[in-house]
């Protein structure tokens, strides 16, 4: 299986090629920290995760796309993306949520883990995943609820508990090869509350 995978949904955009060959896992990862747009850096990312591997795009078997929630015009950019890409070379697309794939870095002896990003003003989107299941599917929320009733005992995850806790491709790869079961025709963007644009013009 050789596996593309991009995130954009965070401040950083990433890129992985991972190639599973039967037990043997190679990864080369790609991200970006300058402060251009999304839109210019993510076929660069791509570019350069498959020339690291020695791949040409034809040669990839499925694609991963992280679907946010996150930054909307991020997670825009990124499902667009790998749509066309999967579309035009008819192969799968994994669409995995950012905090489905957020959750791979509490520690594994975590018996519960709460995933949750900063959406400011005290509001945040969370999840909570105890004992290999998801017990509050991913919401908007306000944060102090959220700590209140799932926090005691539990690894704290994402960029609302740590500025540099944020999704990346090589977590969304990880998620899609493990789980595998989000296999779509087209991804759709997640979004779990209205853009501010378009809370600005119900004002």
């Amino acid at each position: 299986m050789k596996l593309l995978a991009v995130s954009t949904s965070a401040k950083h955009p990433s890129a992985a090629v991972i190639i599973n060959d039967g037990g043997s896992e190679r990864s080369f990862f790609r991200r970006d920290e300058s402060s251009a747009p999304h839109s210019v850096s993510l076929c660069t990312l791509v570019d350069g995760a498959l020339c690291e591997a020695g791949l040409c795009l034809d040669e990839i078997d499925a694609f991963a796309v992280d679907i946010g929630p996150g930054s909307f015009t991020g997670v825009r950019i990124g499902v667009s993306f790998m749509n066309a890409l999967a579309y035009s070379l008819n192969k799968p697309l994994y669409a995995v949520p950012s905090l489905a794939a957020l959750r791979r870095l509490a520690p594994a002896s975590a018996e519960r883990v709460v995933v949750m990003l900063d959406a400011r003003n005290g509001n945040g989107y969370a999840a909570v995943y105890e004992g290999g299941r998801c017990l509050l599917e991913g919401c908007a929320c306000v944060q102090s609820e959220i700590m209140e009733e799932y926090a005691q005992g539990a690894a704290l995850v994402g960029d609302a508990f740590d500025p540099e806790c944020e999704c990346s491709a090589a977590l969304v790869a990880a998620e899609a090869l493990l789980v595998g079961g989000y296999a779509a025709e087209c991804a759709v963007p997640l979004y779990l509350r209205p853009s501010q644009a378009e809370r600005m013009r119900k004002q």
